[in-house]
């Protein structure tokens, strides 16, 4: 079979960006186009496996991590949820993951997608059709200001909250089984 015969994939979430944020490499654009030996996706994994696109998720990670992954350990039934994130923090984290998709952009490794005529027209040139996506709202004040400017900038999809609280909400827990009554959910914000 070759890539011609899949059925193209379009992914509503993956950890490309974090992954490759946290990476020891200089040139995250060189590991993204030249693939690595496991992990997320990466170009030549991509195309081989009929990946056409997806939501390149974008969310500021934990300030603490376990060894395998950006996810915390899941909490006991009685544990409270992980501490909201400085917005400092989250604002350096979620432009640096924002700069590396738009500098995989640049190098030709993928199209950011604004619309769905974007997705469509860069599946058709068979360029990656990446929207840009925000899990957990920690960089975004208030006041909105950051939403304009990332949105300008191709933010075309949000989760508000992630595993923790920010100013619009409550997060939910690595918990399971778990009820979905996890908190007091959305703020007056």
């Amino acid at each position: 079979m070759t890539a011609t015969d899949l059925i193209p994939v379009f992914d509503g979430h993956n950890d490309t960006l974090l992954r490759l944020y946290q990476s020891k490499e200089a040139d995250v654009e060189k590991l993204f186009i030249e693939g690595t030996p496991g992990g997320h996706i990466d170009l030549p994994r991509a195309k081989k496996g009929g990946f056409a696109g997806g939501m390149f998720a974008i969310f500021p990670p934990p300030i603490q991590k376990t060894k395998r992954s950006a996810v915390p350990p899941a909490p006991s039934d009685n544990e409270p949820l992980p501490p909201e994130l400085p917005r400092a923090e989250a604002v350096t984290s979620t432009i640096g993951m924002a700069s590396i998709l738009f500098r995989l952009e640049r190098a030709g490794a993928l199209t950011v997608c604004r619309s769905a005529g974007d997705v469509r027209e860069a599946m058709a040139k068979g360029s990656i059709a990446a929207v840009f996506h925000i899990e957990g709202v920690e960089a975004i004040d208030p006041e909105l200001a950051m939403l304009d400017v990332l949105h300008v900038a191709g933010l075309r999809s949000l989760g508000i909250v992630w595993s923790r609280p920010n100013a619009f909400g409550n997060g939910v827990p690595f918990r399971f089984p778990s009820s979905p009554d996890t908190g007091p959910g959305l703020t007056d914000v």
